[in-house]
């Protein structure tokens, strides 16, 4: 007795068809860094509460380059917003609101030359895991 019928290879075939489709279009999702993630005003804020907060512990150009792209490149946002939002600033950790750690992490990825782009980028970690950090 055989398993597929005349209709059941078109079925199986569309399956299969379908699946890769949703593969491609999984892929196509991915988000980085370099798809523009944060606007230029939020860039503009970080650079503020940067100038106000963290310049004292962190020169300009800590965060910025090869140590930046060693510590950071290929893991999600949320690492980044995780870091910043609980640990810093180290004179008083987790002080920063949720705004203004995004704020503070479109200034690094602007320092990083990754573009802006026309949406905020939102204090949502789960949404932020799904964008991956990417340097060019």
């Amino acid at each position: 007795m055989a398993l597929i019928g005349p209709l059941g290879g078109t079925v199986l075939a569309g399956l299969i068809l379908a699946a890769a489709i949703a593969e491609r279009i999984a892929a196509q999702e991915v988000r980085t860094t370099l798809n523009g993630v944060y606007t230029l005003a939020q860039a503009e804020k970080g650079e503020d509460v940067y100038y106000g907060t963290c310049v004292t512990c962190h020169p300009k150009g800590t965060y910025a380059g090869a140590s930046f792209k060693a510590n950071w490149s290929g893991r999600p946002l949320s690492d980044l917003y995780d870091w910043v939002k609980t640990k810093m600033p180290k004179s008083d950790p987790g002080s920063l609101t949720p705004n203004q750690s995004v704020q503070v992490m479109a200034y690094i990825l602007q320092q990083n030359k990754m573009p802006a782009g026309p949406t905020p980028m939102p204090t949502d970690r789960t949404v932020l895991g799904t964008i991956k950090i990417q340097l060019k």
